[in-house]
């Protein structure tokens, strides 16, 4: 019998973390109605070895484990993979570097099982720091870390919001209808570009679908101490105003104009953020907010 749903797990050069994240998919849990599909972007560590353990482990328990390598390098050409070659109906795209709810898989079956026509949906991330969190990470710039929640009640997204990469599920059917993940944009090796998860979700949206929010499908984001530097804070704002730039190279005039209102809000909006940390005597936190911002214009600015 076909599973349910393919969790889909993308990795590159992680299998410290991919031994977790693994071991806390698959722990505790009694229902067999999925798999897990392991696309291996050119990792050169030990992934293959970890994902062989799960193999040998736990595929006679009826939770399958496969592992597929992928050699174009990019994350969107890994998750495109994943699509191409996910065995059930509906997929779920997970991270590497997670820790798993009991709630998290349960979830995510009942969800297609009870909404057979949703096309697209979201769970919650809260992030784990595997290193003390710096002074300076103010809770405004969680979400570049992967922190995302809207509440603790199932709801449609509002229009201007998106589920994360590390926790989004799709019914696969909709891959027939439009273009998957862009290659041009997302991750690819060392490099901290991304929207292309932003861009098929707008693709999505532009049809007419409605987007839905799984509060009970809970994971947490395992965030190391080489995330935890201004340095690759700037390098993910320097990525994502270059994936910006891409996103809107070739989109209408009114599309460019309402996002460059939107990033000036954005710009405007930190003064009262900094000002309440300037209050409370956190001026590092204050700081980062509008140096955030200035990375993120001279990505997009960069030639």
């Amino acid at each position: 019998m076909e599973p349910a749903v393919t969790f889909i797990i993308c990795s590159y050069n992680r299998a410290h973390y991919l031994d977790d994240t693994l071991q806390s998919l698959l722990q505790n849990l009694s229902d067999p109605d999925f798999e897990l599909l392991v696309i291996d972007n050119n990792s050169e560590d030990e992934t293959p070895e970890i994902v062989k353990k799960y193999q040998h482990s736990i595929n006679k328990d009826g939770k399958p484990v496969r592992y597929i390598k992928e050699t174009a390098q990019g994350l969107s050409h890994a998750r495109n993979r994943g699509i191409k070659e996910a065995k059930a109906p509906n997929i779920v795209f997970l991270d590497d570097d997670i820790r798993a709810s009991e709630s998290l898989i349960p979830a995510w079956i009942s969800f297609f099982e009870n909404h057979p026509n949703a096309i697209a949906a979201g769970g919650k991330i809260h992030v784990q720091f595997d290193a003390p969190r710096p002074s300076w990470m103010s809770h405004f710039l969680l979400p570049l870390l992967g922190h995302h929640d809207l509440g603790s009640s199932p709801k449609k997204y509002p229009k201007t919001k998106y589920p994360f990469g590390g926790n989004m599920g799709f019914k696969k059917s909709i891959f027939e209808d439009i273009e998957p993940f862009n290659p041009n944009l997302g991750r690819k090796g060392e490099s901290l570009n991304a929207g292309e998860e932003k861009e098929l979700f707008r693709r999505i949206r532009e049809r007419n679908n409605d987007i839905f929010y799984i509060p009970d499908a809970f994971l947490y984001h395992r965030v190391g101490p080489n995330r935890l530097t201004k340095g690759y804070i700037k390098n993910q704002a320097l990525g994502l105003g270059q994936s910006m730039r891409l996103r809107l190279r070739e989109a209408p005039a009114l599309q460019k104009s309402l996002n460059w209102l939107s990033e000036t809000a954005k710009f405007f909006g930190s003064f009262p953020l900094a000002l309440g940390y300037l209050l409370i005597f956190q001026p590092s936190k204050a700081a980062m907010l509008f140096q955030f911002r200035k990375w993120v214009w001279e990505g997009y600015l960069k030639n």
